[in-house]
């Protein structure tokens, strides 16, 4: 006899909602979808709090950069 567990044999709405709760086929494709998420949320997350700290040391390294004079080869002071 074949198995029929994973078929729909219902007689209404509330029997197909039930059925619906009941099954559990895809619940892992679930759960990874879920965990995807978290690991991209917390991703973002860190990213949107580390990158004004990046910003401003960019800035920093920049303008030291910048004030560093630079002299001829040859001279010494």
């Amino acid at each position: 006899m074949p198995q029929t567990a994973n078929r729909i044999f219902c007689s209404g709405p509330r029997a197909v909602f039930r059925q619906f709760l009941a099954d559990d086929r895809g619940a892992i494709t679930v759960d990874w979808v879920v965990l995807t998420a978290t690991v991209v949320g917390i991703g973002i997350a860190v990213f949107t709090s580390v990158s004004a700290g990046l910003y401003t040391l960019g800035d920093d390294v920049g303008e030291h950069i910048a004030d560093v004079e630079v002299r001829e080869l040859g001279t010494v002071n």
